[in-house]
């Protein structure tokens, strides 16, 4: 198996590892296990409860520690041009394990809580940008405005995520009762909590605005040019931001469900990983490559080998 595919299921163990991180908050057992990084001092404690959750969201981790670990073995002996990437996709690991343990160890203290989700979704980028870089360099040269644009959604994806991580660990999901769109008639209400949600609810209005805008070049090119992967996922960003929002109100219209708070989180992150693949669709500014290169998606074509 090469390398890029290696870091494709790399990418894939990560997000099954966010969604499962999302079912313990969602299912109040992010303290099930009051030890770390044993459970009640057991590797495999009786997986009843709460324990299934906590314990499993343990194990998918220490999957994805090592299927990184072979990977930057691998990048390291044979893939010169990562290496400054599998660096810092080690890194940011490390750090996600220490939040891991703090954030059991001291009882779900907030802004560990939040940058333990960060880190998760930065982890994610990282991996996803480093399976584009072990692709063949076969890039297109283009405008850097439509890249710009793409990855500047990206990155607010990313931030998006991290104020809904804040609204989640802090309850303000239903700071603002089921009343929709405003919070209980109000554009902006005086308290903290309800802030908090409506900033999470403007801020989605805005990236999907951005997110609309940064894709719809790229969308109309592709279609133009006959390439079909481009265009699959220029035309997934809109959907996905739709299907979001969606979720977001039935979030509010359920109080909370679990499946849909979870299927919530999951879609952020598919979306974030859209824009990621499409940012490396669109090849490196100023790169050469003819034409017949253009449907070359780095992290999702196909790879020799």
């Amino acid at each position: 198996m090469s390398e890029y595919r290696f870091a494709l299921g790399t990418a894939a163990a990560t997000f099954v590892l966010i969604v499962v991180g999302g079912l313990v908050h969602a299912t109040g057992s992010s303290l099930a296990c009051p030890d770390w990084p044993l459970c009640y001092g057991q590797f495999f404690p009786p997986m009843v409860g709460g324990i299934l959750f906590e314990h499993g969201h343990r194990l998918a981790a220490l999957t994805v520690v090592v299927l990184t670990l072979v990977l930057a073995v691998r990048v390291f002996l044979r893939r010169r041009e990562a290496r400054a990437l599998m660096a810092l996709a080690l890194g940011l690991l490390l750090l996600q394990a220490a939040l891991g343990g703090l954030t059991v160890l001291y009882k779900l203290p907030l802004l560990v809580s939040a940058a333990h989700l960060a880190t998760s979704m930065a982890f994610f980028s990282t991996v996803l940008w480093l399976a584009g870089r072990l692709r063949p360099r076969e890039l297109p040269r283009l405008e850097r405005r439509p890249r710009a644009a793409v990855g500047l959604a990206a990155l607010g994806t990313y931030l998006q995520i991290v104020v809904g991580g804040f609204v989640r660990h802090t309850g303000a999901a239903m700071a603002c009762s089921s009343r929709i769109p405003l919070c209980d008639g109000q554009f902006w209400p005086s308290g903290g909590p309800g802030q908090l949600n409506m900033l999470h609810r403007y801020l989605g209005l805005a990236l999907a605005a951005l997110v609309l805008a940064a894709t719809f070049r790229p969308a109309r090119e592709a279609l133009q040019r006959g390439h079909d992967t481009r265009a699959s996922l220029a035309l997934a960003a809109p959907l996905l931001v739709l299907v979001q929002i969606g979720l977001g109100l039935l979030t509010v219209a359920t109080s909370v469900s679990i499946s849909v708070v979870t299927v919530h989180l999951a879609t952020g992150a598919l979306l974030l990983a859209d824009l990621i693949a499409l940012h490396l669709s669109l090849g490196a500014p100023g790169g050469a490559a003819d034409e017949a290169t253009h449907d070359r998606v780095p992290g999702l074509a196909p790879a020799a080998g």
